[in-house]
């Protein structure tokens, strides 16, 4: 008698059947909300040596990053799952929880396809309650922000996924320097190798994790999540338009505590991916 296990078969119809996908999910209140598959996979989290020099020699490093952005350190994500190809999006919230918390704000537009902004973390837990709620399972959630990094490098390892030019940003990031001082609707500059947008700048996202002071681990982790021992504020990445391009890089770390909210406070959200399971033998099998 041989009990045979498909799980390496599963896990190549999973890999190759998810590869690039995207898929649209119904939202309460009858919005849409379109997302990509990300790939489970390997990265080099935070920042090297050699970009540090590099970095110091354009003017963008501080001691601050020193402490928080260091050492960079091998990440394994275990496991794949869907991020938004957008950020949160007015007619999203709007649509799921009957509020528009930006409106009468300076250096917000309202409109259906800019940001949701002036949203907290705890905001986001409810918001993600009703979405969970109403899909009857714990289908969403924010990313950690190993997951956020992740895929805002999609397979990059560069200062930003569009490379180490700062120039180009012009072409992918909305910053203090091109913003005209204010948010702007989704997808209007070029996605990331991933096809997902505005993963640097636009508005801060907020991330699953706890933060804390302290650089990373210098070890190899597999599907971390912060510093749960230190709960002063939640990890918040991307940059904004309020901000310069040097905090939009895809290492650039961040935190606010989780009650805070202003124009530049946004969100993406991560839905979790269909479960790998081994197919269960049978006692009857037989070679």
């Amino acid at each position: 008698m041989k009990r045979i296990l498909l799980i390496s078969l599963i896990l190549m119809w999973v890999s190759a059947g998810y590869a690039n996908e995207e898929i649209t999910v119904d939202l309460p209140g009858g919005a849409t909300m379109e997302m990509v598959w990300i790939e489970p996979g390997t990265f080099l989290m935070g920042t090297t040596e050699k970009q540090e020099q590099l970095l110091r020699s354009m003017g963008m490093w501080g001691d601050w990053d020193e402490e928080l952005e260091k050492p960079a350190h091998e990440v394994v994500i275990s496991k794949g799952f869907y991020l938004g190809k957008f950020e949160l999006i007015q007619e999203q919230w709007q649509s799921v929880m009957g509020t528009t918390p930006w409106s009468g704000k300076e250096q917000v537009q309202s409109g259906p396809n800019y940001p949701a902004v002036y949203i907290s973390w705890e905001d986001m837990q409810t918001f993600i309650h009703r979405l969970n709620q109403a899909a009857g399972d714990s289908l969403y959630r924010l990313p950690t922000e190993a997951e956020w990094e992740y895929a805002c490098r999609a397979g990059t390892a560069t200062l930003w996924a569009f490379g180490d030019d700062e120039g180009e940003s012009e072409n992918y990031v909305w910053h203090r320097e091109n913003s005209s001082g204010g948010i702007k609707e989704v997808g209007m500059n070029r996605p990331n190798p991933w096809g997902l947008y505005d993963m640097h700048g636009n508005v801060w996202e907020w991330c699953l994790d706890w933060s804390g002071r302290g650089g990373y681990p210098s070890d190899a982790q597999v599907d971390p999540i912060g510093n749960p021992e230190r709960r002063r504020s939640r990890v918040i990445r991307g940059g904004s338009f309020f901000h310069s391009s040097r905090a939009t890089r895809s290492a650039y770390r961040s935190s606010f505590s989780p009650e805070e909210m202003d124009c530049y406070f946004g969100a993406r959200l991560l839905r979790v991916g269909p479960q790998i399971t081994a197919v269960p033998p049978t006692e009857n099998s037989s070679h």
